[in-house]
């Protein structure tokens, strides 16, 4: 068996970064929760993608305010954009609304970012999408959070074992055919 089959046919992103030599540092860890509130204090919002409504390669995170850590999306700078300094609530109530507002928006993932220590220094609101329109239950996103010797985390977005969006224009196997 080689390693494309024993991988399924696909390589996480994941891996692909810690073998490209190009991502050195920590990976870091995510939890999924049913439940978020992120107390007090201040975030930084960052809004990745939502560059249309079709955009389904976005995500937004909350980047707590004042710990030693920052995040920062992996990409150009006109594919995120951050809101600074918001009390919790506001932070998650335009978090939500900027995920409420994609195309085929089902349901919102919540998630804890743990630190090096395992303590919460941020959370993600994750799109799950409703298969009719994308071809797949759910959660289409990999999200890779790489904790950097500058105490830099960055995120690398990108969609699940190999998705491509069957609207996206033009390629093989969308909607539109081969042009």
């Amino acid at each position: 068996m080689d390693a494309k089959s024993a991988l399924g046919g696909t390589i996480p992103i994941t891996l692909l970064l810690l073998l490209s030599g190009c991502a050195s540092g920590t990976l870091l860890s995510t939890q999924s929760l049913a439940d978020l509130d992120p107390g007090h204090g201040t975030y930084n919002l960052i809004l990745y993608g939502g560059q249309n409504a079709r955009d389904l390669q976005s995500i937004a995170i909350l980047d707590r305010s004042g710990d030693p850590y920052t995040i920062l999306p992996y990409g150009a700078t006109f594919t995120y954009r951050i809101i600074e300094n918001l009390s919790a609530s506001e932070a998650m109530e335009r978090g939500e609304g900027f995920i409420n507002d994609l195309y085929a928006y089902r349901t919102t993932e919540r998630r804890e970012i743990h630190g090096p220590d395992h303590t919460v220094i941020g959370y993600e609101l994750r799109p799950l999408f409703m298969p009719i329109t994308t071809g797949r239950l759910g959660d289409l996103l990999d999200t890779s959070y790489l904790l950097q010797a500058d105490n830099q985390v960055l995120v690398y977005v990108g969609f699940k074992n190999g998705y491509q969006d069957p609207l996206e224009f033009p390629g093989p196997g969308s909607l539109w055919g081969d042009r």
